[in-house]
């Protein structure tokens, strides 16, 4: 839970920022996700050069999951496109997967553009003005 603390107070969750420790830690176990992961990747942050960069939660119906991810600020360029092959390859490759539907605003589109080019994500199309879908399809399909 620590480096969770140190990534909010560094500004990297989407979330009021001045809360106490334990108003911090309520708002994290009350996550809207079935399940969250921890992403580590190599990063000069850490002492020992390798550490945690992003924060993934999934929500899944049937063979449908959802994700959604938060890259701490500390986070490089390449963490980011490393962190997020990684996770996709893991999520694409396991069995209960069909789809993984992953949602993005206009303004945030070139990293899911780039990993089309890795065959991971699949543009779908927009469900409104400033929102784009992207699929990833599992060995559930």
């Amino acid at each position: 839970m620590g480096i969770l603390w140190a990534a909010y107070k560094a500004g990297s969750f989407p979330i009021p920022q001045g809360l106490s420790q334990e108003e911090f830690v309520k708002t994290i176990e009350e996550s809207p996700y079935q399940q969250t992961w921890i992403i580590d990747d190599k990063n000069k942050s850490f002492s020992s050069g390798h550490g945690p960069i992003a924060l993934v939660g999934t929500n899944t119906a049937g063979m449908i999951v959802e994700i959604k991810g938060v890259f701490f600020k500390w986070a490089s360029r390449k963490n980011i496109l490393r962190g997020s092959v990684a996770f996709l390859t893991m999520i694409r490759g396991s069995k209960k997967t069909g789809i993984v539907l992953v949602r993005t605003q206009k303004e945030k589109m070139t990293l899911p553009d780039h990993l089309k080019l890795y065959e991971l994500l699949y543009f779908l199309g927009q469900s409104d003005d400033s929102e784009y879908l992207y699929s990833v399809r599992g060995r559930g399909n």
